[in-house]
């Protein structure tokens, strides 16, 4: 039996707008109906809206939660959704990636029995203390269709018992990738990207000075490019950072994507803290530091350009001087960029 009626894509954080938009031009094309929600998880226009604009979507609904907390946000979130789901009464919810409006979207379609489908499903750090992770699992759980970026994650979802059905069909931010890639221009510059956003690494003043001791020496090397994200310059500001990050950075603001592609195409080398920035570098073949203890995405260490470095002085020098600073070719299972024509086929003939 095929599916009827409205698709509801639920996105609400800069990673989630670039794996939506490709669902959204394939449903387009295909005349599928859908809504697209912004849960206006990240609020910023250079974060929101500009970012929508840029890949060409647009939303039919935008919420807009208060921030002075995760859980006021989210419970508003929750609500307003029921309120959509509501109305619309959509055959299927499309959720991605791992922030807290995946989780919300998931949860309020569960909670109404609406068919859930959870796009990146797989992915494990094995790391709870992230908030990530935990919003990981517990979509995986409660989703009827699970969509796998790489094969690892389909061992993960077998170990967890899932009840929902996995499907293998690649990297869906690959598809937004290449779509982008021909306008992105070379440069003979040259240059190291950085990415520091995550609360693990900038909530801790040690460990986010940790980082900076380490970079500061590495940019002895080669100019360091940050686009600094509000959380980063929040931090640093409260922790007195920010005349120490001026000196070891050349800091940018919020970079539309294309702009994120031209650095992390042109880097000599990158180093973030960014899943999405750990794949695209993958695919790109630019040699990439993770700035963490793990990583739940090992096929950009097994087939990618990727080293786990940790958040420690020690451990980023260690890595860092063993770096091999030049391109590299690689090959990862169905990163084709058709990963949206795949994920529908398999929606709009669930049964």
């Amino acid at each position: 039996m095929k599916t009827k009626g409205n698709i509801m894509i639920i996105a609400g954080a800069r990673p989630n707008f670039m794996k939506v938009a490709p669902l959204c031009h394939e449903l387009k094309r295909l005349k599928i109906p859908y809504s697209l929600v912004n849960t206006g998880q990240h609020f910023t226009r250079e974060m929101s809206d500009d970012l929508l604009k840029e890949f060409g979507v647009k939303p039919h609904y935008t919420i807009n939660p208060p921030h002075t907390s995760a859980v006021a946000q989210f419970s508003v979130i929750v609500a307003e959704l029921g309120k959509i789901f509501e109305k619309e009464k959509p055959s299927f919810v499309l959720v991605v990636g791992d922030v807290n409006s995946t989780l919300a979207g998931a949860i309020v379609a569960n909670k109404m029995g609406i068919p859930l489908a959870h796009i990146e499903a797989g992915l494990r750090s094995f790391n709870r203390k992230m908030p990530e992770e935990i919003n990981r699992i517990i979509v995986d759980q409660i989703s009827d269709i699970l969509f796998v970026t790489e094969e690892n994650g389909v061992e993960n979802l077998m170990k967890e018992k899932v009840n929902g059905k996995v499907y293998f069909v690649g990297n869906i931010m690959i598809d937004t990738l290449k779509m982008f890639l021909p306008e992105v221009q070379k440069t003979n510059e040259e240059f190291y990207f950085c990415t520091l956003h995550r609360a693990e690494n900038v909530d801790d003043k040690e460990r986010f000075m940790g980082i900076l001791d380490a970079l500061e020496i590495i940019a002895k090397d080669n100019q360091i490019y940050l686009p600094l994200h509000p959380r980063t310059e929040k931090m640093a500001k409260r922790f007195m950072l920010m005349t120490r990050m001026k000196k070891i950075f050349s800091l940018l603001p919020p970079l539309s994507y294309k702009e994120s592609l031209f650095y992390q195409k042109n880097a000599k080398l990158v180093l973030t803290d960014s899943g999405g920035v750990q794949e695209e570098t993958s695919f790109l073949g630019t040699p990439c530091i993770t700035l963490r203890e793990e990583t739940e995405r090992p096929i950009t260490v097994t087939h990618g350009t990727n080293v786990v470095a940790g958040a420690r002085k020690a451990g980023i020098l260690k890595v860092y001087a063993k770096c091999k600073l030049s391109k590299q070719k690689t090959a990862l299972p169905l990163w084709d960029g058709k990963t949206a024509k795949r994920i529908l086929r398999i929606i709009t003939n669930f049964k």
